[in-house]
């Protein structure tokens, strides 16, 4: 009765250990959004006058998050500022409006704010442009407790003018981003793997006479076969 009774908390311990592992090793849900910028939103007139608007040719931004993670689990969120390739191009070509590039630097600035989130980098980073070459923007995040996080990621432009003057600043995208952080039994990914193993090697303990037992077993019955057939011969 009492082996049984072992048999069944083993087994119990097994399944729940498993279960935890099973959740810790879990991939979280991946969510991309691409919006086309045009190039009329990315104008702008070194004189101030609509005639000598310059800018760039279309752009698309790809934005990757986690919808959902475990608390006190580092993930990534990635911005990319990519040229919209619709056709093969020349090289010539493949600059873009080269003439803004003629009066101005580009760089792009990104930044997420969100808050209850751990953020990773926390301030605006700034990337140079170049002519036809994307940009990549990217966070490590991690949230502490279990719940709902709501932020932003913005995108903007900022002009350099060569000749010195002041830099100019245009605000191209906004997306909102929110992040589900879940737990079991309020145990992060960590601490999951390691309760997780523990109870697996508390269960084998629980079952080690057994186990031991059967392991004799089989070895005894090998024993006395092997000498069964030795004797036949």
């Amino acid at each position: 009765m009492f082996r049984r009774i072992r048999n069944a908390l083993s087994i119990i311990l097994l399944l729940m250990s498993i279960s935890l592992i099973i959740w810790a090793s879990m991939p979280n849900k991946q969510q991309t959004v691409i919006q086309t910028i045009s190039s009329s939103e990315m104008q702008i007139s070194p004189t101030g006058q609509v005639d000598d608007a310059l800018s760039i040719p279309n752009r698309q931004v790809v934005l990757e998050w986690p919808v959902s993670m475990r608390i006190g689990e580092d993930e990534v969120i990635t911005l990319i500022f990519e040229p919209v390739v619709t056709e093969p191009v020349s090289s010539d070509h493949s600059a873009g409006n080269s003439d803004v590039y003629s009066h101005y630097n580009l760089m792009a600035e990104a930044r997420y704010d969100v808050s209850g989130v751990s953020v990773t980098p926390a301030n605006p980073t700034r990337e140079s442009m170049p002519p036809g070459q994307l940009v990549k923007f990217s966070w490590n995040v991690n949230a502490a407790n279990k719940g709902s996080y709501s932020g932003t990621v913005w995108l903007s432009l900022r002009y350099l003018p060569l000749d010195g003057g002041p830099p100019s600043q245009m605000p191209i995208y906004i997306q909102q981003v929110t992040l589900e952080t879940s737990s079991l039994f309020s145990l992060n990914e960590t601490k999951a793997y390691l309760l997780g193993g523990v109870g697996i090697v508390l269960a084998a303990a629980i079952v080690s006479d057994n186990l031991i037992a059967w392991v004799l077993n089989r070895k005894t019955k090998k024993t006395r076969k092997d000498a069964v057939d030795t004797k036949d011969s």
